[in-house]
């Protein structure tokens, strides 16, 4: 099993617990509170793959503030398939570019191709690749201990 997802945030118990439940609204996930914790599902992405993390958050104190800690308990994983297949059309392209000087009595034009369909891959595809983990989602929560809080964990301006 995979290490858990910890992060420090400068937050009391309740108001770890209150980013949480806002957290998983804005992030389309599900958070349902079990006393100091709670249980997590969240959607996550990484490249061309998407899924989905079910876990378990725990919220203790620690030091300046508390330690929220992400338990994945199961991840379920699949594939854009029409981006793979995008992906496969680019690298024809690199083919196309690669094979244009070793064969003889090609016209350039095959590169010319070549680079247009590398070209349309990056800008359909490579371009809009991310990566939203858990992670990313528990950095989002609040500010860590000697942050300067931002948002709605903003002091009120004088």
């Amino acid at each position: 099993m995979d290490a858990p997802y910890e992060i420090e945030l400068d937050l009391t118990p309740d108001e770890a617990l209150e980013a949480l439940s806002d957290g998983a609204d804005a992030w389309n996930g599900t958070w349902y509170r079990q006393g100091t914790g709670g249980q997590l599902t969240l959607p996550v992405a990484a490249g061309v793959r998407y899924g989905v993390l079910y876990g378990s958050v725990s919220v203790q104190p620690s030091g300046e503030g508390v330690r929220v800690t992400y338990h994945v308990d199961r991840s379920e994983y699949a594939t854009n398939a029409g981006a793979v297949g995008i992906l496969a059309l680019g690298t024809l392209g690199v083919l196309a570019m690669l094979a244009w000087p070793l064969l003889p009595g090609t016209s350039p034009n095959l590169a010319g191709s070549g680079f247009i369909l590398i070209l349309l891959a990056w800008l359909v595809v490579g371009r809009k690749l991310r990566h939203r983990g858990a992670a990313d989602f528990l950095a989002s929560l609040g500010p860590r201990p000697g942050e300067t809080p931002r948002g709605p964990f903003a002091p009120p301006p004088s």
